[in-house]
């Protein structure tokens, strides 16, 4: 998807994922509970590089509502630096595993976002729709 349609779902994106999590949706066999934080506190590095500043301690998938939050409460000045850092082609970051372009580790934490939403969204309309179980995890029966 491209970088302007990532960035005008992200406040719809964020509303689908949260709304998901707080739904009886069955994903214990899904990595959100690890991926969700980790993608959080990347979106929030490149945030902090222009003066916003984020954090949570929150465990787990649910520190994404503690970041929804605070996203409502700053939509004018996350909005306008996602912006400005997808607009600059050129700015960089430095990283525990090197120097990344800003705009590239944001879109991919757009990606990120917008892939999860719409996996999260597939799950909600398959069990609405009451479709099978793919898989008979022992754990799960109990």
């Amino acid at each position: 998807m491209e970088a302007a349609a990532l960035y005008l779902r992200f406040k719809e994106n964020l509303a689908t994922i949260v709304g998901a999590l707080h739904s009886k949706l069955e994903r214990r066999t899904m990595p959100f509970e690890t991926t969700i934080p980790l993608e959080v506190d990347l979106l929030a590095d490149v945030l902090r590089l222009h003066g916003l500043e984020f954090s949570s301690s929150t465990p787990g998938a649910l520190r994404l509502d503690d970041f929804q939050r605070w996203f409502l409460q700053q939509e004018e000045q996350v909005s306008s630096v996602l912006h400005r850092v997808l607009e600059d082609k050129k700015a960089y970051m430095r990283t525990t595993t090197g120097v990344v372009l800003q705009k590239e580790m944001l879109m991919r934490r757009l990606e990120f976002i917008n892939e999860t939403a719409h996996t999260l969204s597939v799950m909600l309309e398959q069990q609405q729709l009451g479709s099978p179980k793919h898989h008979n995890y022992p754990f799960l029966n109990a």
